[in-house]
């Protein structure tokens, strides 16, 4: 076979607005209901089809290692900085996933460049592996002959679920695999079983926060382990009702019931909520299992100045960013 050209795109991390336990599950998972939105803190992400088998995946650091490092005022072999490239990788099982799915020949070359670090609950690896999908589908439309008559979203979706909970979510809305024009506005979804049954929707206004990296990752297995279900879950209804410009029955309030074991694993989340607070932000909670944690602003610029702020009151290494709500799927371009 003849090499693809390269496809590329910017997969986005995601922020849980809320995350509520609503029961466990026989499969050791639980029944969720969490909201979430995509936010502007990205990877990058390349790809092409090559006639060599398996996957080569080679990961660099934005705007490199060095960099990185010395905001986290970690060593740059520090295993924060650290991102498989084997199978352990989202991206590698997603793509080997979708060459037995298409019975593809060859393999690919792919190169990842990290923003949205890891351990940290904003999802960077499951939106790598759905933007692996959805670049891996057009690279093999391209050059191979016999594509199933299975349409894109039947196809990907299952491999999506199969890979992680949170993949579905980072294609977007119903739409995905055809008018790109129907998913416009959607910036969020409510999600409910063990994370895949999505419901989008669409904001009433973009949503900008500060999202803050405290130098420590999070093990989820570990927060899951040392949560239990509460015996009277909190709701999101009128959080969605709220997003969506609706009146709600009460004011509405973000919520994580993971934050309460996750700060206690590691002892930089309660002072990245402690600043979030002090600088003037609202609604400053965990995002997903941890340790990242957010605070919502009332415009681009009071986030760009608290963060800002943050970079030189923040007790220890952190990565500090300004971020604003943005749609899924992320654009495809061809080199």
């Amino acid at each position: 076979m003849t090499e693809s050209r390269w496809y590329h795109t910017s997969p986005p991390a995601k922020l849980n607005l809320f995350l509520e336990l609503l029961a466990r599950r026989d499969d050791g998972f639980h029944e969720l209901d969490t909201v979430m939105i995509a936010i502007d803190w990205r990877d990058e992400l390349r790809l092409r089809r090559t006639s060599q088998p398996g996957v080569r995946l080679s990961v660099d650091w934005i705007p490199d290692r060095a960099a990185v490092a010395n905001e986290l005022q970690v060593k740059e072999e520090d295993e924060l900085l650290f991102i498989p490239t084997d199978d352990k990788n989202l991206v590698v099982r997603a793509l080997n996933r979708l060459s037995e799915a298409l019975c593809l020949d060859g393999g690919w070359e792919v190169q990842l460049n990290k923003n949205i670090p890891s351990g940290a609950g904003m999802g960077g690896a499951s939106s790598d592996a759905a933007s692996a999908l959805q670049l891996g589908w057009e690279a093999a439309s391209e050059t191979h002959s016999k594509m199933p008559a299975t349409s894109k979203r039947e196809l990907l979706l299952p491999l999506a679920a199969e890979i992680g909970s949170d993949v579905p979510f980072f294609f977007g809305g119903p739409s995905f695999g055809g008018d790109p024009r129907a998913n416009e506005g959607i910036q969020c979804a409510r999600a409910t079983g063990r994370g895949e049954k999505l419901e989008f929707f669409r904001l009433a206004n973009p949503l900008h926060a500060v999202v803050i990296y405290p130098a420590a990752s999070v093990s989820t297995a570990e927060v899951y382990s040392r949560c239990s279900v509460p015996d009277s879950p909190h709701s999101s209804d009128d959080l969605v009702l709220a997003l969506q410009g609706m009146p709600a029955e009460t004011t509405f309030s973000l919520h994580n019931t993971l934050e309460a074991p996750a700060r206690g694993l590691s002892s930089r989340i309660d002072p990245a909520l402690e600043c979030l607070s002090k600088a003037g932000l609202t609604h400053c909670h965990m995002t997903g299992s941890g340790s990242a944690c957010f605070a919502l602003a009332d415009s681009s610029q009071q986030a760009a100045l608290a963060a800002e702020t943050l970079r030189s009151t923040f007790p220890g290494g952190a990565l500090i960013r300004p971020v604003m709500s943005c749609v899924v799927p992320s654009e495809i371009h061809i080199a």
